[in-house]
């Protein structure tokens, strides 16, 4: 009996720690990288590329932060900014993603696509922690959204704007 509540707790340790260990890795490649030790940062240069399980980034330059555990804390993206997350898509000129908080930042000219529907505005909050989406225009320019006829619903702008 003791031996299977043992059997349990490892796997249930090991599948905990995998998971966590998925989450919090990212594959980048890029045409070059300069690493800085104090404060530990990571600058990827020229046809940036990164991805963990769920997201995919590009970008002209990609920006790594790091803490005190040497743990991934705030990636940034800069230029040409394309993020895909399942079925959306999201371009801009600026990303910040704080991995500790889950939210990301667009900001620029910010597009957002998802099932042939078109979202426009010059910043865009996504919190993945509450799946909640706010997106922003300036004096110069309202939010916009083209709807395609076929998902002519509310339901469809609140998917979309939630991850």
């Amino acid at each position: 009996m003791k031996l299977t509540y043992l059997i349990i707790i490892i796997f249930l340790n090991s599948n905990a720690i995998s998971k966590e260990e998925t989450n919090s890795y990212f594959d980048i490649s890029s045409d070059k990288l300069i690493i800085q030790d104090y404060p530990l940062s990571s600058e990827f240069i020229g046809n940036v590329y990164a991805r963990n399980d769920v997201n995919h980034f590009w970008g002209d330059k990609i920006l790594i932060d790091y803490d005190d555990n040497k743990k991934i804390k705030i990636i940034t993206i800069i230029g040409n900014v394309k993020i895909k997350r399942y079925n959306e898509e999201v371009t801009g000129d600026k990303a910040v993603y704080n991995l500790k908080s889950e939210k990301i930042k667009v900001s620029g000219d910010v597009m957002v696509i998802k099932d042939g529907n078109i979202l426009n505005g010059n910043e865009l909050i996504v919190d993945l922690i509450n799946s909640t989406s706010i997106i922003k225009s300036d004096m110069n320019k309202q939010v916009s959204v083209k709807v395609s006829e076929w998902s002519l619903s509310l339901n469809w702008f609140h998917q979309t704007m939630v991850w």
